[in-house]
C-alpha cells in the first residue's frame, strides 16, 4: 500500500487536474489560466507517463495561446448561435438515456455525497465542466471521509466513463479546435488514466 503522504500527494494532482478542466470546458481561459497551465509541471513518479507527455503538450500550447483566438474557438466550438459544433453535456454521448432520465439520476447521486447545482449557474448539472468539479470535491474530500474512494469510483464509473471518450474524440475531429484539441487529447488520457486507477486500486 503507497504511504499516506504519497496519496495525498498524487490526490492533491488529481484535484488541480479535475480544477484545471473544470475551468477550460465551461469558459474560454483568460491570461491567467493560460500561464498557469503553462508554467504547471505534473510531479508525479513516473515522468515517462502519458499523462505528463500529454500535459507537457497542452503546457506548450497554452504558452503559445492567444487569448482572443483561444475566447473565439470556445465560442465557435462550444457556444455558437443555435445548436454548438461540439456538445459538452453527458446527455448528448449516453445513448439509451433521456436528458430528464439522467439529470435525475444525477441530481439524486449528487444530494447524496452532498453536492447540488449553484444557484448562479445557467449550465445543467451532466456538463463536463460540472463533473469535473464534483470529482475536484470529492478527490479533495477522500482523506475525511471513510468512503471517500469508492464515492469517486462509483461517480466516475456512472458520469463520465461512458462517454469522455466520445467527446474527446468528437472535439479532435472538429477543424475548428487548435487550443481545444489538446486539451481534448490531455483529458482523454487523464480520463484513462482515472479509469485505470480505480479499477486497479
Amino acid at each position: 500500500m503507497p504511504a499516506p503522504a504519497a496519496v495525498a500527494e498524487e490526490n492533491g494532482v488529481r484535484a488541480a487536474l479535475y480544477a484545471a478542466l473544470a475551468h477550460l470546458f465551461i469558459a474560454s481561459p483568460t491570461n491567467e489560466l493560460l500561464r498557469h497551465v503553462a508554467d504547471a509541471r505534473l510531479l508525479l513518479a513516473d515522468d515517462d507517463s502519458p499523462l505528463v507527455a500529454e500535459w507537457s503538450k497542452l503546457r506548450q500550447v497554452a504558452r503559445a495561446a492567444d487569448v482572443a483566438a483561444v475566447r473565439g474557438e470556445f465560442d465557435e466550438v462550444f457556444v455558437g448561435t443555435g445548436r454548438p459544433l461540439v456538445s459538452l453535456y453527458a446527455s448528448s454521448y449516453m445513448s439509451g438515456q433521456q436528458r430528464g432520465q439522467l439529470l435525475a439520476e444525477l441530481r439524486e447521486d449528487l444530494a447524496q455525497v452532498g453536492y447540488q447545482r449553484a444557484e448562479e449557474s445557467s449550465e445543467y448539472e451532466d456538463h463536463l465542466s460540472a463533473l469535473c468539479d464534483v470529482m475536484r470535491g470529492l478527490v479533495t474530500d477522500e482523506a475525511e471521509s471513510a468512503d471517500g474512494f469508492d464515492k469517486q469510483k462509483l461517480f466516475f464509473r456512472n458520469y463520465l466513463a461512458p462517454w469522455y471518450g466520445r467527446v474527446c474524440e468528437t472535439i479532435c475531429q472538429t477543424e475548428q479546435t487548435v487550443f481545444y484539441r489538446s486539451v481534448a487529447k490531455f483529458t482523454n488520457v487523464f480520463f484513462t488514466n482515472e479509469a485505470e486507477y480505480f479499477e486497479l486500486a
